[in-house]
C-alpha cells in the first residue's frame, strides 16, 4: 500500500509525497531510526511526561510498527518528512471503529509544508482503510498542534481537566488538560 501524492505549495513549485507503511525490518532501519528521532527531538514538547511508563519509546515504535500502524511521509528525493502513527485500534471486521493520531513532522518542514503533509495524510487514510472516527488528544498548551489538526478537519468534541502533564516553558512539570479533537465518517 503506497500512496503518490503531488501537491502544489505555492503557485510554481510541485512537491511530490509518497505514503507508506513501514516495516521491522533492516531496509526500513533508515526510516525507523529517522521516526525514533523526530519523536526524541520532541519529547517533552509534543509527549506527555508519562508517556513511556511502560517501556521505551523504542518499545512503543517497534510495537506499533509490528501491527503495521506506522506510516511515513517521504519527499521526491527520498528524504523521511513525517511519520504518523495509529494507537489504541479497535476493530470489527474491517472496519477501524476508532483509533488515536500520533503524528512527528521534523523540524524542517513545519508551517505551511505540515499542514499539507497531515491534509495529505488523512486523504491517504480515507483513501486505504475504513475508519469510523480518528481522534487526537491534544495538551491545552499545545497551540501549534491543535492549530494542525483543525487545519487536517479535525473538529474539538471535548476536553479531560487536568489529565496531561508536561514541562512548562521554565522546564518545570505542570498540569494541562487534554483536548479531543476528532474526524468522523459519515459515511459509514
Amino acid at each position: 500500500m503506497e500512496n503518490i501524492v503531488e501537491t502544489n505549495t505555492n503557485s510554481n513549485e510541485t512537491n511530490t509525497y509518497s505514503i507508506y507503511p513501514v516495516f521491522w525490518s533492516n531496509e526500513y532501519m533508515g526510516e525507523i531510526e529517522y521516526i525514533y528521532q523526530m519523536y526524541k527531538d520532541q519529547e517533552g514538547r509534543i509527549f506527555s511526561l508519562d508517556a513511556y511508563q511502560d517501556g521505551s519509546l523504542m518499545d512503543l515504535i517497534q510495537e506499533t510498527i509490528e501491527q503495521d500502524l506506522v506510516f511515513v511521509v517521504v519527499n521526491h528525493t527520498g528524504e523521511v518528512m513525517a511519520n504518523f502513527i495509529l494507537s489504541d485500534v479497535y476493530r470489527y471486521k474491517d472496519i477501524i471503529i476508532k483509533a488515536n493520531i500520533h503524528c512527528a513532522v521534523r523540524r524542517k518542514f513545519w508551517g505551511k509544508e505540515a499542514r499539507s503533509i497531515c491534509k495529505e495524510f488523512r486523504k491517504f487514510l480515507e483513501d486505504n482503510f475504513k475508519i469510523k472516527k480518528i481522534i487526537a488528544e491534544v495538551p491545552q498548551c499545545k497551540y501549534g498542534v491543535i492549530k494542525l489538526i483543525k487545519d487536517m478537519g479535525m473538529v474539538h468534541e471535548g476536553t479531560i481537566k487536568e489529565c496531561m502533564l508536561y514541562n512548562d516553558k521554565k522546564g518545570q512539570p505542570k498540569w494541562y488538560d487534554k483536548l479531543i479533537y476528532t474526524i468522523t465518517r459519515k459515511d459509514m
